[in-house]
């Protein structure tokens, strides 16, 4: 898969999806006192910095991606939303290799375009919440300049927090996955070998 394989959304703009913010190093707050779902979001963002910056390459950076993804953000939530009416016809005995290869996905994400994820700055603009929804609104100060409006979509979870959603150039990373694995489902008129074939080029990125 190339570049330019998804008129929907590259990989550079998944990877944002994905994990957003997470892009950022040295965060700052615009009120005196955080809140636990603002410090939250500055934990993950520190621990994707030190990990970009660690200089580990290939396989063994996308395995600590992978893991880092796994405790923070709920894949498998946004892996069977993004299956949309598919999910009901995923084979179960291809559930848990659907999972792992959309984890995989997701980190190889960041493994291609980890010199992206260096040196930025977030600074937490507002955060508020509807229902059990907490939303932070942030903007990214890049390396090389200029500013990027994410909004983290986080749900409580065993006494903390898992990032449920997240919005860049605004894009719901649940809906811009739904409208990429539908695409390829209704192009293979249902057969998952097309999706998890596509899943799967993620090792030879």
């Amino acid at each position: 898969m190339t570049r330019a394989s998804s008129p929907h959304i590259t990989r550079r703009e998944f990877a944002a999806l994905i994990f957003g913010t997470a892009i950022v190093g040295n965060t700052s707050c615009v009120a005196a006192a955080i809140s636990p779902a603002e410090s939250y979001v500055r934990k993950i963002s520190n621990e994707v910095m030190l990990l970009a910056n660690s200089g580990v390459k290939g396989t063994a950076l996308r395995n600590r991606f992978s893991s880092l993804l796994s405790r923070y953000v709920n894949l498998r939530t946004i892996a069977n939303f993004a299956l949309g009416p598919y999910q009901k016809k995923l084979p179960p005995g291809d559930r848990n290799e659907f999972y792992a290869l959309f984890n995989n996905y997701a980190a190889a994400l960041f493994v291609y375009y980890v010199d992206d994820f260096k040196g930025s700055e977030l600074q937490i603009i507002s955060t508020s919440k509807q229902g059990r929804f907490i939303t932070i609104v942030s903007a990214i100060r890049q390396k090389g300049g200029g500013r990027e409006q994410v909004r983290w979509r986080l749900v409580p979870a065993g006494g903390g927090y898992k990032i449920s959603d997240i919005n860049v150039k605004g894009v719901w990373l649940t809906i811009a996955t739904k409208k990429r694995f539908s695409d390829v489902l209704n192009r293979s008129k249902g057969d998952f070998g097309a999706l998890f074939a596509e899943l799967r080029e993620a090792e030879t990125w």
